[in-house]
């Protein structure tokens, strides 16, 4: 045993010296630079990664279930569900969703193919402006979901641990200018760059003018949020659907498609499928039934198990797309600017080509719905005659709500103006936030102190 140790620890000191000798030979980077190791991903690897994991990062139960919980498109009823149900929602409810969102599989991949577009001499400039339209999705997710948030000080690894966080009104700033940018870049001529665009699109395959329109969606999408802050907002929008390249049928619509493969499901069909403790909230499909027995009930109702899950025939099957904007959207949006600015015959022009596309989406899918669609869609249409209670404010943003189910957007708008009319589950009502989550309250002194009840900065 003795021998041993003393074999042992003069081993131990020989090393000790070989480390100390050779230390700066370890720390040259051109000795530890690993020849295999890739250090320009080229635009066709990272797009289809940064497109899946953005629908089922933002399509998944930390975005759409907890958000149509609260806008009472369903009901949580066990486990963690229950409690989001009931607004008992904490900071470590949210790591996971806040981790997603800023490592590799979301803004960090999105950042670094943006990036790369700034020398188009060496990259493309298309991938670009495909990457800062995703990039305007994240922050526009994000920022609506906890408000002030980490950009121009983030994704910088060790150089900064600390991240500042941007105001609301910089990050709404930082959208328009992202999709101002983009659209300039997708109208750039293809390069030598563009290798496999339309087999790594997942979204629009390649197709360059799809990017432009959605990004012009975006842009009034996000002037819309600003409804309470910017008094401009109706004109930026009606500039943009009367004066650019808008969507004009739901061939437009920005979603991505999942697979029936385990892994490759919809996010929401996912977790219904695993836990099943979310269900159909009744009074939503009772505000449906006294709209003259609107059809997509049959649409958005869950089937049993084995057919379509909790979010039913479009949304919650395996192969269901996540939807991050869509043409009935933009109509709505239009809709409700040209009526802020009194222009009542144009917001009943398109109420009706949002309710028209939003109806038109679900055709196909059941033979019930497509027998009674186009009768109930007459009927309604015709009560729209263009003055200012035909269609009202009201009336354009329930059916918004009606037409987004499972959509976050519908708790944007009601945080903006109140519309639906809903009843809170208790006393603490709808919340305004989400938390920050544990690690950023704990390491992070830029993080800010809010509850859940602490308005948006484009609320007040």
């Amino acid at each position: 045993m003795k021998k041993i140790n003393i074999i042992s620890i003069a081993t131990l000191v020989l090393l000790m010296f070989t480390v100390t000798s050779c230390q700066k030979k370890w720390l040259d980077p051109s000795i530890n630079k690993d020849p295999d190791a890739v250090t320009n991903v080229p635009g066709f690897v990272l797009l289809p990664s940064i497109e899946v994991n953005m629908g089922y990062i933002l399509g998944g139960m930390d975005v759409v279930g907890t958000t149509a919980m609260w806008m009472q498109y369903a009901t949580g009823t066990a486990r963690q569900a229950s409690a989001i149900n009931g607004y008992n929602y904490r900071s470590n409810d949210v790591g996971n969703l806040w981790a997603s969102m800023y490592t590799s599989d979301g803004m960090m991949n999105t950042k670094i193919l943006m990036d790369k577009s700034l020398n188009p001499k060496t990259y493309s400039p298309i991938y670009g402006g495909i990457a800062k339209v995703c990039m305007a999705i994240w922050l526009g997710n994000a920022t609506d979901l906890f408000g002030d948030i980490p950009y121009t000080d983030a994704f910088k690894g060790n150089a900064e641990l600390q991240p500042k966080y941007d105001s609301q009104q910089q990050v709404y700033d930082t959208i328009q200018s992202l999709l101002t940018s983009a659209i300039h870049l997708l109208q750039q001529s293809p390069t030598g760059f563009d290798v496999n665009l339309s087999k790594s699109d997942y979204i629009y395959g390649g197709n360059t003018n799809e990017w432009i329109k959605a990004a012009w969606a975006l842009k009034a999408r996000y002037a819309l949020h600003l409804s309470n802050k910017n008094s401009t907002w109706a004109t930026t929008i009606t500039n943009i659907i009367e004066n650019q390249n808008i969507m004009t049928s739901n061939a437009d619509n920005m979603e991505i498609k999942f697979g029936t493969g385990p892994s490759t499901q919809n996010p929401m069909y996912q977790y219904e499928d695993q836990r099943g403790d979310m269900v159909n909230n009744n009074g939503f499909f009772n505000k449906l039934a006294s709209d003259n027995n609107d059809p997509r009930a049959l649409i958005y109702k869950a089937l049993p198990a084995g057919g379509a899950y909790l979010a039913g025939l479009f949304y919650g099957q395996k192969t269901s797309p996540v939807v991050f904007i869509s043409y009935p959207e933009l109509m709505f949006i239009a809709s409700e600017a040209y009526y802020h600015e009194g222009n009542y015959t144009k917001a009943a022009e398109y109420i009706k080509k949002a309710i028209t596309g939003s109806i038109d989406m679900y055709k196909g899918l059941n033979a019930t719905y497509d027998a009674t669609a186009d009768a109930w869609l007459t009927a309604k249409l015709a009560t729209y005659t263009g003055t200012a209670d035909s269609p009202s404010l009201t009336e354009i943003l329930t059916q918004k709500y009606y037409a987004d189910y499972f959509q976050p957007e519908s708790w944007v708008d009601y945080r903006r103006t109140g519309i639906p009319d809903l009843t809170p589950v208790n006393a603490k009502g709808i919340p305004d936030r989400y938390p920050y989550p544990t690690a950023e309250v704990l390491y992070n002194k830029n993080t800010p102190k809010t509850t859940l009840y602490t308005p948006m900065w484009w609320q007040k």
